[in-house]
């Protein structure tokens, strides 16, 4: 979540450095993740429909947002309980792991069950960094890790699902009830889980160079152009 944030400012920030103009920045940023941004709310609209929530409108584009937030996509949907609203919020994060993974195994060869550590996925990524194609999972890998955090809106109902299903859990522990987990799936949620550190290491690690570089460039237009942004904590 912070180096998403930090690099939506940045990115707007580098622009409005360039161009002198903020509603560039804006734009900048809209375009970049505009793959995310679309891949995020189709997420947000299938999950709706499988949990028979009814929508509406779904509009994409660069709009204001409560406070002094950017939204760059957005979906109405009817309200509902808070597990049903809890599950269409995450569903971008889920959605956005498994394209990350779909990418990352058509490009690279390299799919969840594979086995291999995070070095091991990088080791064999940099062998085909000759392929223009390359660039453009990357590309893709970035736009879409950067837009599938869910919002603040979408956390918003995961707060009273967390509490009672962790009152559950503890009433249920106080009264002795320990579940016995078969060592299959123990093992099958171990491999899941790696799967999801792979996934999510593997988006840190391209966004990560991506800040480097972006921070880079801000550091030398500052030195050669004589201006600089500053940030504050609370925007994005």
């Amino acid at each position: 979540i912070l180096l998403q944030r930090w690099l939506h400012q940045h990115l707007q920030g580098f622009a409005l450095l360039l161009t002198g103009n903020p509603g560039c920045g804006v734009q900048l940023l809209f375009y970049l993740l505009l793959p995310g941004v679309v891949l995020h709310e189709v997420s947000h609209y299938i999950a709706a429909k499988l949990l028979f929530v009814p929508t509406g409108a779904v509009r994409l584009g660069v709009g204001r947002a409560r406070k002094r937030h950017i939204s760059l996509g957005s979906i109405r949907i009817a309200q509902t309980d808070p597990v049903r609203e809890s599950l269409i919020g995450v569903a971008p994060f889920v959605v956005g792991i498994g394209f990350i993974w779909l990418i990352i195994g058509l490009g690279f060869d390299l799919w969840p069950m594979d086995g291999l550590t995070l070095g091991e996925m990088l080791q064999r990524m940099a062998g085909y960094l000759g392929d223009w194609t390359t660039w453009l999972d990357l590309y893709l890998v970035f736009a879409v890790s950067t837009s599938m955090i869910p919002s603040e809106s979408d956390r918003q109902p995961w707060g009273p699902v967390i509490v009672v299903f962790g009152v559950v859990v503890v009433i249920l522990f106080l009264l002795g009830w320990l579940p016995r987990v078969p060592p299959e799936t123990v093992a099958l949620a171990r491999q899941w889980l790696d799967a999801l550190m792979a996934a999510l290491g593997i988006a840190a690690v391209v966004n990560g160079l991506i800040a480097i570089l972006l921070w880079a460039a801000e550091r030398a237009f500052a030195h050669f152009g004589g201006s600089h942004i500053e940030y504050h904590s609370g925007l994005r």
